[in-house]
């Protein structure tokens, strides 16, 4: 089953916050795989294991501690500052859309959290702008561990076998982009306040 912006729209206003997390955010529905890839119902939560299994076994972390987040995963972004944008098909469009992936591992987190400290240079200087609030808040962004030469080749040993298996087995279409988050908690804490944000906002546009 799919969702329509207006039945999305309806569930904000009318579950709460953690309610519609579970159902759209933790729980099996996948958009991406549903109409991109046009997955067949029965065959549908067979996919999305061989999707966690692929990225599990090949970055090394747990088979349930991998998630497909985003747009990609609903159809729409739930980021407050997007407006719930559709996910964008044209992979040549300047606007493009990601296929993200969330990946909870506290071992994982805190090994490029050590390389992170490790590597401080002054002209990574800009990076670190932004990699100190993510830390506070749990997380870190696959596009700013790029930023650092010793953390972009850490994290390309991990990752491009698992996008390359994901596009020649599953025919993933997009960009793949990661987050590592320290703990579920912090990623828990992190979409509440998000999906926090993106109701009020609806309920405002309401009234």
């Amino acid at each position: 089953m799919n969702y329509s912006l207006e039945e999305i729209k309806l569930d904000l206003e009318r579950l709460d916050v953690r309610n519609f997390y579970m159902k759209y955010i933790v729980k099996s529905y996948n958009w991406y795989f549903s109409e991109i890839l046009e997955i067949p119902e029965k065959d549908l939560l067979n996919t999305i294991d061989e999707f966690k299994d692929i990225v599990s076994s090949n970055i090394g972390v747990s088979f349930n501690n991998v998630m497909m987040v985003g747009s990609s995963k609903v159809g729409y972004s739930l980021s407050p500052k997007k407006n719930f944008k559709a996910f964008e098909l044209n992979t040549d469009s300047k606007s493009k859309s990601d296929i993200d992936v969330a990946i909870i591992s506290q071992d994982l987190f805190k090994s490029f959290w050590d390389l992170y400290r490790k590597s401080y240079n002054i002209k990574f200087q800009r990076a670190y702008t932004y990699i100190s609030r993510e830390i506070y808040r749990g997380y870190i962004n696959e596009r700013n561990l790029k930023e650092i030469d010793a953390c972009r080749k850490e994290w390309q040993n991990l990752s491009n076998r698992s996008n390359k298996l994901l596009r020649s087995k599953l025919y993933l279409k997009h960009d793949i982009t990661y987050r590592i988050y320290r703990s579920w908690e912090d990623f828990e804490e992190y979409n509440l306040d998000s999906l926090k944000r993106v109701k009020d906002k609806v309920i405002l546009d309401v009234i």
